[in-house]
């Protein structure tokens, strides 16, 4: 099975490409829709191993696949705007990876996502930027779980922090819309 390939990866590339940054929202969309499509991927590798068509050994390897894909991705448009974004976008790609290794080997913390969130921000003061990308992850395993994110979330001006979250945000956000299209199947 091959929950989400290099090729798969290259086409969201393709399609930054071909988008022109002077329609803000279809700019914009291709980004998230970029971030949807790798949270999509994780919740399928989820199900895979809940219906034991594979175990978790096996996902947990597909998760590191697609963080070797994300981390290797050395892609320069040519577009500043379209660089800068896509750096975003790649922080926001690895948060949601960095959560899917978490919930599936069941660290969900029981620290709230305030608390959370304050040790990213103490983590990333003190130098400590994985430790801290570590904390905003934990907080998209408990999204994951099915815990939602609060709107009342103080955000930093730390950029890796905004990027991380985004990540996080984009996992509750495809999470609510699939509560929402299962309870129209009802």
């Amino acid at each position: 099975m091959d929950f989400y390939s290099n090729e798969r990866f290259k086409n969201w590339i393709n399609k930054i490409k071909e988008t022109k940054t002077n329609n803000e929202s279809e700019f914009l969309n291709v980004f998230d829709y970029m971030m949807e499509d790798l949270v999509v991927a994780c919740l399928n590798i989820f199900s895979a191993v809940k219906r034991r068509e594979i175990t978790k050994k096996v996902a947990r390897d597909e998760l590191e696949k697609i963080e070797k894909i994300i981390e290797s991705s050395d892609v320069r448009f040519d577009d500043p705007l379209k660089d800068e974004m896509f750096k975003g976008v790649k922080e926001g790609l690895k948060a949601i990876v960095y959560s899917a290794k978490f919930y599936l080997d069941g660290k969900v913390s029981r620290k709230d996502f305030k608390a959370l969130l304050n040790e990213a921000i103490r983590k990333e003061k003190e130098g400590k930027t994985e430790e801290a990308l570590n904390a905003i992850a934990r907080m998209g395993a408990k999204v994951f779980k099915g815990e939602r994110l609060p709107d009342n979330l103080e955000i930093p001006e730390s950029e890796n922090i905004i990027n991380w979250l985004d990540g996080i945000d984009v996992i509750n956000t495809v999470l609510i819309l699939g509560e929402i299209d299962s309870q129209k199947l009802e």
